[in-house]
């Protein structure tokens, strides 16, 4: 009877691997919400490759990796989110062709969860949680497999 508590060990340790990077990938989806957001006019100078942006929510984490695509109706432009300052929600667009104007189109995260109170530290830790209980249900199956046996 001990090999079957082994045997279910190893089977819920592979299923525990396999089952992560969706449980992972589901939590991203439920913390963040897409916005886009058209910016019509965006002028740049003679030798000006850049342009600012302002946006009408915070970016999810004050950082540009939050910024899914940049997108612009000049076919010269290749825009990337370069920077962004946190203070004024300005994102820098580089990657723009000089002298022209253009409408760039930002799609980006925004916090999903900042309306309720400690619900993005739970789902910070809810890997964690589920990595403690499929552990825990794997010692208590060996547990009882071995104690069942001995007696």
């Amino acid at each position: 009877m001990k090999i079957f508590g082994i045997v279910g060990a190893f089977f819920g340790v592979i299923l525990l691997f396999a089952a992560m990077p969706t449980f992972m990938g589901s939590l991203d989806e439920v913390k963040v919400d897409p916005v886009t957001q058209a910016f019509e006019t965006v002028t740049t100078g003679v030798g000006e490759l850049t342009a600012d942006v302002v946006l009408t929510q915070d970016l999810y984490g004050n950082r540009t990796t939050s910024v899914n695509t940049v997108t612009s109706d000049n076919v010269l432009d290749t825009p990337v989110a370069s920077t962004y300052t946190s203070a004024t929600n300005t994102l820098t667009v580089s990657g723009l062709v000089a002298s022209d104007t253009r409408t760039i189109t930002v799609n980006y995260n925004v916090d999903a969860l900042s309306d309720w109170t400690m619900m993005s530290l739970l789902i910070g830790w809810a890997p964690a949680l589920f990595v403690i209980g499929v552990f825990a249900l794997i010692g208590g199956t060996i547990f009882a497999a071995t104690r069942r046996g001995a007696g």
